[in-house]
């Protein structure tokens, strides 16, 4: 009366869903990488976005700085003492 009640084991998992779940997997991770690598180009274009803005080369010199005004105010003839 002992094989009534026993069971056999479950089968495994088939070939294929293995293959799939290693695909699944693979996808998972290539998607948090690319993931990773867009956040860190957005970190990088938001610390240097600004230096390359002022270096563009649309400006008339870029190496000058801010062109809009020249700084005349300031000199010998505003300095009393001088």
């Amino acid at each position: 009366m002992g094989g009534i009640f026993k069971s056999k084991p479950a089968p495994g998992p088939s070939p294929k869903q293995i293959q799939a779940q290693e695909q699944a997997e693979d996808r998972a991770e290539a998607q948090e990488a690319n993931e990773k690598r867009k956040l860190a180009m957005k970190s990088k274009s938001r610390r240097t976005g600004g230096r390359r803005q002022l270096m563009s080369q649309d400006r008339f010199n870029p190496a000058l700085g801010n062109p809009q005004e020249e700084q005349v105010t300031l000199g010998p003839a505003r300095n009393p003492r001088a």
